[in-house]
């Protein structure tokens, strides 16, 4: 009962032509989404569900690498969602479906896997807003309305005598010389069809009144079609609109079997707030152990429960309120650090903290080899590779695309402007002299250039035509060259643009993909010549190292940003609370924290984009540095702990 598309459970009914037969859509539904949290863990064995899990294995891909490539920010008004990858993945399989059933189940479980990847509960709107949904529902209704008007017409025009076949025979036979231009319009080939027969039979005496009223009319042809075709539609209205009924128990189906585990870990924070709000009327003298169990009951939930990705109340609270506020306080003790009873040692611990702090958010934890490109040649045959070249290279949007239409743009302006001074400007300067009697004569070509003046021109009375037509001409010469610099300024500064831009897309790519960046980039900038004098230049952007690891930040993981989160919360109570022993235990679970970041998981999960597919690598390193400077920091906040208590302790003696 697995592998999806390439062995679908299918339950095998006798299966109407004119309906949906909804348990069946429930059925392989269903089906789907047991197979689906049952195999997702195994993506990288890809034994089962092997095409469906590929594909969105690579949409993750797809989503990491544009990450990594130019950033995840969308440069168009109405970004594309993760909804548009998952119809594209149901175009790629569509062919395998031989029913309406299974495609509907199939676009539910779409909906499914959407919902599991936002973490939010599946809706109408999740289901109603897939592309794959509505160009589906209207094909389907299109088709149905298709085969429904062919089949009414040959029961219409066997009541006619026309043709002496048809799906529904009972029905009177009329005798008439009607004629028709066209048999193959009302030609069905398919057996006969119960739900299409009962309505011909409960509206039987209807229709033969209105196969009479064709006869009378005495219509024939392409005329006689028409009004075979407008009978037939008032008897299809019924069959469309018990369409949309079956369609809409569908997505009900979907909604009621495709309920997600309801997600209740926020409900500790309702308890937690009843513990510590009972402690502080009844036992306010011991309300500090309440919070230290507390303290310790969530930095244990964080490490072994918690889901950065499907517990969103606690991820809004982590980083709302408890990395905020240690950022702020974090300001604060740089701030108190210049005052002047501050001693050196002190101002040096909480200003290193400070800088330590921000740093760790910018050190990777991890490198990864195995989601270099290299190592995932499937992503060349998914349909997701070309999606990657047209949001870097071959959209318009993309920015190689906009980069090299910039650039050809730039150098058009230089050439519109250079040729209309030469062409036009100088021109015009030369007609001037000729007119004022300054020249009488000009020849030029590559071997010599003559020029012959006029004796009366050059006389003192003529001064103001030989002195101000230079003199204008001067400060068009002037402004050419005070553009053409600019512009050169302007090439120069895209050309940086576009090598900056085409590097960091090459190092994470591999030679196949480079080599279709480079074609598509090639194919643009050669729309004109004028970008040849350049082509030599850029093509030495392509020749950048790749990356042989992939960094991975902290928060790029899963594990990593359970690390961040506890070290964080760690310090946020060393912070708040000023009895010692909370002081004590914040520093030891950051040192607890540091240590686990040394522990390397068997797969690590790694966060392409919210909302996206999460990859798996197997094959990385840790980077031993992120967890040093953990190390230093928890040991700097207990320095800078121990400075104040002496300095509180001397103040009291005193």
């Amino acid at each position: 009962m697995k592998k999806l598309v390439v062995t679908l459970l299918m339950i095998v009914l006798s299966f109407t032509v004119f309906s949906i037969e909804i348990e069946t859509v429930k059925d392989i539904y269903v089906s789907l989404i047991k197979t689906y949290d049952e195999e997702k863990g195994e993506v990288i064995e890809g034994k089962e569900f092997e095409l469906f899990f590929n594909e969105l294995y690579n949409l993750g891909l797809y989503r990491f690498y544009r990450t990594q490539m130019i950033g995840s920010a969308e440069y168009v008004d109405r970004p594309t969602n993760v909804q548009t990858y998952l119809s594209q993945i149901y175009t790629n399989t569509e062919h395998v479906f031989d029913s309406i059933e299974e495609k509907l189940a199939f676009i539910g479980f779409l909906a499914y896997v959407q919902s599991d990847l936002s973490g939010d509960a599946i809706t109408q709107e999740t289901i109603r807003s897939l592309p794959a949904y509505f160009t589906t529902v209207q094909n389907y209704k299109r088709e149905l309305e298709n085969d429904a008007l062919t089949y009414f017409g040959n029961v219409i025009i066997y009541s006619l005598g026309i043709v002496d076949e048809s799906p529904y025979t009972d029905i009177t036979r009329f005798e008439s010389n009607t004629k028709i231009d066209d048999l193959s319009f009302y030609t069905f080939f398919g057996e006969p069809d119960e739900t299409i027969n009962k309505i011909i039979s409960e509206n039987k005496e209807s229709l033969e009144n209105g196969i009479k009223k064709l006869i009378d009319s005495k219509l024939s042809g392409r005329q006689l079609q028409i009004a075979i075709d407008n009978l037939s539609y008032s008897y299809i209205t019924p069959l469309l609109k018990e369409t949309d009924n079956q369609i809409n128990q569908a997505t009900q189906i979907f909604l009621e079997y495709g309920k997600r585990k309801t997600h209740i870990e926020f409900i500790r924070f309702i308890v937690y707030g009843v513990i510590i709000l009972l402690s502080l009327f009844l036992f306010k003298k011991y309300l500090w152990i309440s919070v230290l169990g507390i303290y310790l009951f969530e930095f244990i939930y964080i490490l072994l429960f918690y889901n950065p990705i499907k517990d969103v109340v606690s991820s809004f609270a982590y980083g709302s309120f408890i990395i905020t506020f240690v950022f702020i306080f974090l300001f604060i003790m740089v701030f108190r650090s210049f005052g002047k009873k501050i001693k050196f040692v002190e101002k040096a611990c909480n200003i290193a903290i400070f800088i330590l702090t921000l740093l760790i958010f910018f050190t990777p934890l991890y490198y990864s080899k195995d989601l270099l490109m290299e190592e995932n040649q499937d992503f060349h045959n998914s349909i997701f590779e070309k999606q990657l070249l047209n949001d870097v290279a071959a959209y318009s949007h993309s920015p190689l695309y906009r980069s090299t239409e910039e650039l050809v743009s730039l150098l058009g302006g230089e050439y519109t402007k250079i040729n209309t001074f030469y062409r036009t400007s100088l021109g015009d300067f030369l007609k001037g002299l000729i007119n004022s009697n300054i020249l009488t004569q000009i020849q030029a070509d590559k071997q010599s250039v003559k020029v012959q003046t006029y004796k009366e021109g050059l006389k003192i009375n003529n001064q103001n035509n030989y002195i101000n037509i230079p003199s204008n001409f001067s400060k068009e010469i002037t402004n050419l060259v005070n553009f053409s610099k600019m512009q050169h300024k302007r090439i120069n500064k895209e050309l940086k643009h576009l090598e900056d831009t085409t590097q960091n897309i090459i190092k994470y790519s591999d030679i196949v993909f480079e080599e279709s960046v480079k074609k598509t980039v090639t194919a643009s900038l050669k729309k004109t010549d004028l970008t040849d004098p350049l082509m030599n230049q850029i093509s030495t952007f392509y020749d950048v190292d790749k990356v042989d690891k992939i960094k991975l930040k902290s928060t790029n993981t899963t594990f990593g940003t359970k690390i961040i989160t506890m070290f964080f919360l760690a310090i946020s109570m060393f912070v708040i609370f000023n009895k010692n022993i909370m002081k004590y235990i914040s520093v030891v679970l950051m040192y607890i924290s540091s240590f686990i970041s040394l522990f390397k998981p068997g797969t690590l999960e790694v966060l392409s984009q919210s909302g996206y597919p999460n990859l798996l690598s197997q094959n990385y390193s840790i980077n031993y540095i992120f967890s040093f400077i953990m190390l230093i920091i928890s040991t700097l906040m207990l320095i800078s702990f121990l400075i104040s208590k002496k300095r509180t302790l001397q103040s009291n003696s005193n």
